[in-house]
């Protein structure tokens, strides 16, 4: 099993669509395990961050019942199997005194110190079982600096064994848009390797995101300016870049 890693609803169709399609298309079982897709709390106020969230995707109270859907059908186009595994998004995460961790900065901003006490461990134990079933595991490298994307990144690094081959996806748009100073951080020691991409293989990543009706606005405006955004990045780049440590690259084609 080959194994992309996301840590929401929509990072692995958006950075790596064409590279899973063409897995799946040459009978390679993909999974896609998307950590945080829990339903929003009941009973405690939600954060500004969340109620803005709720009010842009406007798929009413529980928005991850309808998120959680449109995944099932953008893994479908591309052919990979959608794993969800139940953890809470960062705009519904609480301290022990029930204040949320992040209002407006879990985007370039830092990692709440209980995060690393309380959700970091979460992450490793609900990524375990996967991982060791894994042929190969592909994880963001955490451009942008969402906090879910470092944590996630953390956990899959504290998981993975030094055999496994663990290959970093440049998480899209905000490769879109990084600086490259911190591209150049995130990716010291490592060496990239381009997967080009046919014409049906950007299709079918366009196809595929375009899924996640919910998140249109917010990311692109709308979706012809997400397949602009798509196709001017492939170009730019040569198709979809990843990164890996070892002194080879190794991503499957």
């Amino acid at each position: 099993m080959i194994l992309f890693i996301s840590p929401h609803l929509d990072d692995v169709a958006l950075s790596c669509g064409g590279l899973v399609a063409r897995l799946a298309r040459n009978g390679e079982a993909v999974t896609v395990a998307t950590l945080h897709t829990a339903d929003a709390p009941v009973g405690r106020p939600l954060s500004t961050s969340a109620q803005r969230l709720h009010a842009q995707w406007a798929l009413g109270d529980q928005p991850y019942v309808h998120r959680r859907a449109e995944d099932q059908r953008a893994c479908a186009v591309l052919g990979a199997q959608a794993v969800h595994l139940n953890l809470d998004d960062a705009i519904y995460r609480y301290d022990h005194a029930g204040q949320p961790l992040y209002v407006e900065n879990f985007i370039g901003g830092n990692v709440h110190p209980f995060d690393w006490e309380a959700h970091l461990p979460r992450a490793r134990e609900a990524l375990k079982p996967l991982i060791r079933q894994a042929r190969t595991v592909y994880c963001p490298l955490a451009l942008g600096r969402h906090v879910d994307h470092v944590i996630t990144r953390q956990a899959v690094e504290q998981l993975v064994d030094f055999a496994q081959p663990l290959i970093y996806y440049e998480d899209f748009p905000y490769a879109y848009l990084s600086e490259s100073a911190e591209a150049s951080e995130l990716t010291a020691g490592m060496l990239p390797g381009t997967v080009a991409l046919s014409e049906e293989e950007v299709a079918l990543r366009i196809h595929a995101i375009a899924c996640y009706a919910s998140q249109m606005k917010e990311l692109f405006g709308d979706v012809e300016a997400m397949a602009r955004s798509v196709r001017e990045y492939v170009a730019r780049v040569g198709g979809e870049r990843y990164w890996q440590r070892l002194d080879t690259f190794r991503a499957e084609e």
